[in-house]
């Protein structure tokens, strides 16, 4: 601590004033006035170590601090006099552009903090996607199709990637908010906030469930690294310096339905999340007759007449299929054996087919044949 006194000397002419002042003991560290790191990647992290020494005569407590894109470790400590530390300052920008912000030592004694101006600017660098869409072949219900794109690092970095289902952190954050609310309504909104927050660095799924997904009902979108990147199966990885990964990314759909979403690649030195749109089609079981209408012509009250037709399954999984009762008169004539089943791939059943009637007219019957997993049935005309 400093001090000061005044003494004071008085005869019979004049006063005199004389200043004391002795310096007390003070810890100086000396930190630069700049720390600059110059060009450096987005989304990357980037660090810069400083030797900092007590020049003071005095032991230093000392706390760091800084403001984002900027952290520095250790925050705060001691330093003897005469004693020397490292102090790590990271530099982590999410946006491109210039930036400058203080690291402030405080040393906890009055009017000896002093201020260090950390600038950098963050670029974008050459990374980014083989191809930017992705069209799969058409496929069948509980198999699956895949395709292969690549991502392109052609920068001196690590690039870390991570695959998410929206387009910026926002929305990914807005979406968890959302979601945390309906799962349990009764919570706080801090609460849920919290519970969000502690998930957003979560694989992003790409499973499109019936419910809160932006990507709509059923289907599976899903990424897979193959060797010599075998040990990072999913959906996140590295691509090392002025090199490609190849990333496999499997079609499974659950209905019979064209789908179609964007996957985002969140990687080092891309400030944006780079869009990778995915279409595909479902195939549900191929069901057809051999023929779909027969003409009975002519026929007599009563008298008991058969028939004969085949299912066929052309598709390549398993095809459950279920007559429709039908509620007219004359289609309650008919009998069809068997009435279900399950055709395996490339099989055919065939279906007997009886009719006895009492009723004298014309009629014109559809039957339909329920397919598991199909959009449409299968139809028989008979008149």
């Amino acid at each position: 601590q400093d001090h000061s006194h005044q003494l004071v000397c008085t005869t019979e002419k004049e006063t005199l004033t004389v200043p004391i002042r002795a310096i007390g003991a003070h810890p100086i560290l000396d930190f630069p006035d700049q720390l600059d790191f110059s060009e450096c990647p987005v989304n990357y992290s980037t660090q810069k170590t400083l030797l900092v020494r007590n020049i003071g005569n005095l032991e230093a407590h000392y706390s760091l601090s800084t403001e984002s894109p900027f952290t520095v470790s250790p925050a705060s400590g001691t330093l003897q006099v005469g004693e020397a530390m490292q102090v790590t300052v990271e530099y982590r920008p999410l946006e491109t552009g210039d930036h400058s912000t203080p690291l402030i030592p405080l040393c906890f004694v009055p009017g000896q903090d002093t201020h260090t101006r950390l600038v950098g600017e963050s670029v974008d660098l050459n990374i980014g996607l083989g191809n930017y869409s992705l069209k799969f072949d058409k496929t069948y219900l509980t198999l699956s199709s895949h395709k292969t794109m690549v991502i392109h690092n052609r920068s001196d970095i690590t690039a870390q990637f991570q695959w998410k289902a929206f387009a910026t952190e926002g929305e990914e954050y807005h979406h968890k908010i959302r979601l945390a609310g309906l799962a349990c309504p009764c919570r706080s909104k801090g609460e849920e906030a919290k519970s969000a927050a502690g998930n957003l660095q979560l694989g992003a799924s790409f499973s499109s469930p019936s419910q809160g997904s932006p990507a709509g009902s059923g289907g599976l979108l899903d990424l897979y690294l193959p060797p010599p990147h075998s040990s990072v199966v999913g959906r996140e990885g590295e691509v090392g310096p002025h090199s490609s990964a190849e990333i496999k990314v499997f079609f499974k759909p659950c209905e019979a339905q064209a789908y179609g979403r964007v996957a985002y690649c969140a990687i080092s030195g891309r400030e944006s999340r780079l869009p990778l749109r995915l279409t595909g089609e479902g195939l549900g079981p191929c069901l057809q007759l051999n023929f779909e209408e027969i003409n009975m012509g002519n026929l007599f009250v009563g008298e008991t007449y058969s028939y004969k037709v085949l299912l066929v399954n052309k598709g390549a999984i398993d095809a459950p299929f279920e007559l429709i009762p039908s509620t007219t008169a004359h289609g309650s004539c008919f009998i069809f054996l068997p009435r279900q089943g399950i055709i395996p791939p490339n099989g055919l059943q065939p279906l007997q087919i009886s009719f006895s009637s009492t009723t004298l007219g014309e009629f014109y019957e559809e039957f339909h044949f329920n397919v598991t997993a199909s959009p449409k049935p299968v139809t028989l005309t008979i008149r």
